[in-house]
């Protein structure tokens, strides 16, 4: 007698509708992911073919809807809690619905983000989710061409589907609380310029500071990679300087936490002698010494919204308009009164 697996690999689409009591037109549109089937001889449908080991056909079902059932992403990177949190959101949202997710990462490179996403598309993905608004423009024309939902994330944009935030207007914020503790010299830390998220928060921060007569020196924007190391030595070269920044804003918490060890090495005191800020607020911010002033936002919400964003396009009803998502500037230990000028 064989073994109960081979039998149950033999079941048939009669098989299933025996055993569920149905016909096997309904096995059928079950199987299609037809809407028109009640839900408890959908329910009937899936235990019988749990009970026979009967697997539905995945690629019955994509040619009858005419999908491949997959959604790609195309992230900067994998490393960070910026990206990884919300793309775990994102991955639950669309796999609720029954749809596999596909990711690329290109390390801040447009070239690279043109080539994963013209993969992706290649593969059939049936909607996709980028980051920020600034691409090459050939991207578009391959997803236009395409004809499929595309969804930005991280940003607001008013020209094509978006789920994000307004970084110049959460840099200005930033800015704001340093003024008001009476800062006049500041620093950033900063990563790529291809990085739009980054490069509104720089225009939004030197836009403030503007306003009230101050600037942000060149030499006192350092551009550098998103890596511990990289934000101790970018903030140990500001502090060796013979004029110190008394506020240094960070690109991301990750920056920030290199800036806290690199003061203390050199033995400058946070907040007394230099104020340092973050983005995102990270689970450990409130944990560093001292704890981080940040910028917080609602990673998940990102993932979440772009999936339910481009599952609702893929049904035929896009949500209008960028869709925003809440920030908070969190106030903790790292951020105080500008130092007394000496002398």
């Amino acid at each position: 007698m064989p073994p109960p697996q081979a039998l149950l690999s033999r079941a048939s689409l009669h098989d299933v509708a025996r055993v569920a009591g149905v016909s096997t037109a309904t096995v059928s549109r079950v199987i299609n992911g037809s809407a028109a089937v009640s839900d408890d001889k959908r329910q009937a449908v899936q235990r019988a073919c749990d009970e026979l080991g009967y697997v539905l056909n995945a690629a019955a079902r994509t040619l009858a809807s005419r999908r491949s059932m997959t959604i790609g992403a195309v992230v900067p990177t994998l490393a960070t809690e910026t990206f990884s949190r919300p793309l775990a959101a994102f991955q639950h949202t669309v796999h609720e619905a029954g749809y596999t997710l596909l990711v690329a990462s290109f390390g801040f490179d447009e070239q690279v983000e043109l080539k994963e996403v013209q993969t992706m598309l290649e593969h059939g993905v049936d909607a996709l989710m980028v980051v920020g608004r600034t691409h090459d423009p050939k991207m578009w024309q391959m997803i236009d061409n395409k004809r499929i939902p595309c969804v930005q994330a991280w940003t607001q944009d008013s020209a094509r589907p978006s789920v994000g935030f307004d970084n110049i207007a959460v840099s200005r914020d930033m800015v704001d609380h340093l003024l008001a503790f009476g800062h006049r010299r500041f620093a950033m830390l900063v990563n790529a310029p291809f990085n739009d998220r980054v490069s509104d928060r720089i225009l939004g921060a030197r836009a403030r500071l503007a306003e009230v007569g101050l600037e942000v020196p060149e030499q006192w924007l350092m551009e550098t990679n998103l890596t511990l190391e990289d934000g101790i030595a970018a903030m140990h070269s500001l502090l060796q300087g013979a004029v110190r920044p008394t506020a240094v804003i960070c690109a991301n918490d990750l920056l920030a936490f290199g800036a806290l060890l690199a003061a203390k090495n050199l033995g400058v005191r946070v907040p007394e002698d230099v104020s340092v800020v973050g983005f995102n607020d990270f689970d450990y911010a409130r944990h560093l010494s001292p704890p981080l002033t940040t910028t917080r936002v609602e990673l998940e919400q990102i993932g979440t919204r772009a999936g339910t964003y481009l599952l609702e396009a893929l049904d035929g009803k896009p949500r209008p308009g960028p869709i925003a998502v809440a920030t908070e500037l969190i106030v903790r230990g790292s951020s105080g009164p500008a130092p007394e000028p000496s002398g």
